[in-house]
């Protein structure tokens, strides 16, 4: 401290303070101020943020044209129903629930009331995509399930495609894709367990369907795609509860899909009197009462013929 205090008035020392000070500021600019590699990542990084919210932007208004001409006569323009309109409303269905109706062909549909059956979309992907994109901008209310992107969707269309070079590559893409989902179950097994446990008394032991009441029925699973699946899970369409991924983790269902994806590879060994795999309780019963009534048949046939001889 003397040391300093001795120097302090030497006529250098205000130079001193000056040089020490610039030094220490340019040290401290190079270490904080970005490099140049540094900078264009930055650059790079926020022009693509940008063209994402463009083209997100861009996608919101080719799906705000689709819910317009194909959703609003039914559930308003907000999505919300009520007075004047068929629909319910859906604001807080998600978009899970919009890319699983919509995907399935039961929505756009001109009977709400009745229970649609699985057909054909109406719509591209890309076109769900960007229906989906509007009505989570607009319409859906924030914290309900969306669209879980990492799972394998159904396989694309050839129609989608102009170029048939670009469908294959598409197409190659998702089995790789869809391969490494199902392969990737930890515990098919469980999966089994949890599906027959959850699943199997509305939509049969193989996936089938069957019938509920109300006249409602639940639907055959076999063509239904992994992200499907797991959208009828956390979204509960029509009668079918919810099961959130507290009930039933995201793993789970995993293992679950995978199990059901084997069950629509299992061939079909019902042979001449195929009865669809709807059950080994109902193909036994059926096959009793086929039995019996031919036994009693029999029985009156022989009983009327001794008759007659007699």
């Amino acid at each position: 401290m003397k040391w300093i205090t001795a120097r302090r008035r030497h006529p250098l020392a205000g130079y001193a303070v000056v040089i020490l000070a610039l030094t220490l500021f340019g040290v401290g600019y190079a270490v904080i101020a970005p490099s140049a590699e540094r900078a264009e990542a930055q650059t790079l990084a926020a022009d693509a943020a940008a063209a994402e919210q463009e083209s997100s932007a861009e996608d919101a208004a080719a799906g705000k044209e689709i819910f317009t001409k194909s959703c609003a006569s039914c559930h308003g323009p907000d999505g919300t129903g009520g007075e004047g309109y068929t629909g319910p409303d859906i604001t807080g269905e998600g978009g899970a629930a919009v890319d699983f109706q919509v995907s399935t062909g039961r929505m756009p549909s001109t009977d709400p009331d009745s229970q649609m059956p699985r057909k054909p979309a109406a719509f591209s992907q890309e076109e769900i995509d960007d229906l989906v994109a509007y009505y989570e901008a607009e319409i859906g209310d924030e914290g309900a399930p969306g669209v879980p992107g990492d799972i394998p969707q159904a396989a694309p269309e050839r129609s989608d495609f102009e170029d048939h070079h670009a469908y294959e590559e598409a197409l190659e893409e998702w089995e790789t894709e869809y391969e490494s989902y199902i392969e990737g179950a930890e515990d098919t097994e469980a999966g089994m367990k949890l599906y027959l446990a959850n699943c199997a008394h509305c939509h049969s032991w193989s996936g089938g369907g069957g019938a509920l009441t109300g006249g409602r029925w639940a639907p055959e699973l076999h063509e239904s795609s992994p992200r499907q699946l797991y959208e009828a899970m956390i979204t509960g369409p029509g009668a079918m509860p919810v099961f959130n991924d507290t009930t039933i983790t995201p793993d789970e269902k995993q293992d679950m899909i995978a199990y059901v994806k084997d069950l629509q590879s299992e061939p079909n060994a019902g042979g001449v009197f195929d009865l669809d795999r709807v059950g080994q309780v109902a193909e036994g019963f059926i096959s009793w009462t086929v039995g019996i009534s031919l036994i009693v048949a029999c029985a009156i046939w022989i009983t009327a013929k001794q008759r007659a001889h007699d």
